[in-house]
């Protein structure tokens, strides 16, 4: 008969359930529940339900979308788009101009996107805060990808800032790659917005002008960016990737036109002078 240590078997259980929170919380875009059953079919079976406890798996999917952003959707779906307005009439105009946002600048096939506006308080002043996430999931053709972005505004004052986090992953042929990219976005005012004001049109002026703000940062500050690291990836990044001395044991040439430069004479060469 073999005897088994609570306390020992409880630490095992504890132990492998934060190396698995560790692998689930960096689960790429979409793809929790694969990873999870990846990870169901390599635990013993006498072990599964144990480490994977529902309470466990439901407390780590919660983090893991809270921190991806995509726990937006699930608010958006459930009519969570827009808090509760005690900000007299400003979260209100503020998710309208965002819903017009998002329908015009994240309506490509397959993209879902949504927003979240929650109130707060900060240093004794009103706050509002905008969470928005867009992903687009493709497993078919090997890639998914993710961005999250998360404004703060001061009504009162004016000031906006905030963060936008961005993620890529693509997979093909044993290869598994993840780029993953933040960008912190420097406070600037756009104007006021008074709950005491009456006026519904200024206050969808001011909400218009904090959605041309999120434009100008995501044109500017993040897909320009993007842009020229894309041209410079085969250069920089993907190079660093390779290992420094292939299987033939000499280092790889990235000179693309001495390349060319072979394949052509390759494809010219009159191998027929050289028959015995």
């Amino acid at each position: 008969t073999t005897c088994h240590d609570p306390t020992q078997t409880r630490t095992m259980t504890e132990a492998n359930q934060a190396t698995i929170k560790s692998i689930l919380l960096d689960s790429p875009p979409g793809q929790f529940d694969i990873i999870l059953d990846d990870l169901r079919s390599l635990l013993p079976k006498s072990s599964i339900s144990s480490i994977l406890e529902p309470t466990f798996v439901s407390s780590v999917r919660s983090e893991w979308e809270a921190s991806t952003g995509r726990s937006s959707l699930a608010a958006a779906a459930g009519g969570g788009g827009a808090g509760s307005d005690d900000n007299g009439g400003c979260i209100t105009s503020l998710s309208k101009a965002m819903d017009d946002y998002l329908a015009f600048k994240f309506s490509s096939p397959g993209v879902r996107a949504a927003h979240v506006v929650t109130a707060a308080t900060v240093d004794d002043k009103p706050t509002l805060t905008i969470a928005t996430y867009a992903e687009r999931i493709d497993l078919h053709n090997h890639h998914a990808g993710s961005w999250k972005g998360c404004y703060t505004i001061c009504p009162s004052s004016g000031d906006i800032g905030g963060k936008i986090s961005l993620c890529a992953h693509t997979f093909e042929n044993g290869g598994n790659v993840q780029l993953h990219s933040d960008v912190s976005l420097e406070a600037i005012n756009v104007g006021t917005c008074s709950p005491s004001e009456d006026n519904d049109d200024k206050k969808s002026s001011w909400a218009k002008a904090v959605t041309r703000q999120i434009e100008l940062w995501e044109e500017k500050e993040v897909m320009q960016n993007l842009t020229g690291m894309y041209e410079s990836m085969g250069t920089t990044y993907l190079k660093s990737l390779r290992r420094v001395m292939p299987i033939t044991r000499t280092k790889m040439e990235w000179n693309v036109m001495a390349h060319r430069v072979v394949q052509t004479l390759g494809e010219g060469h009159d191998k027929d002078k050289f028959k015995h």
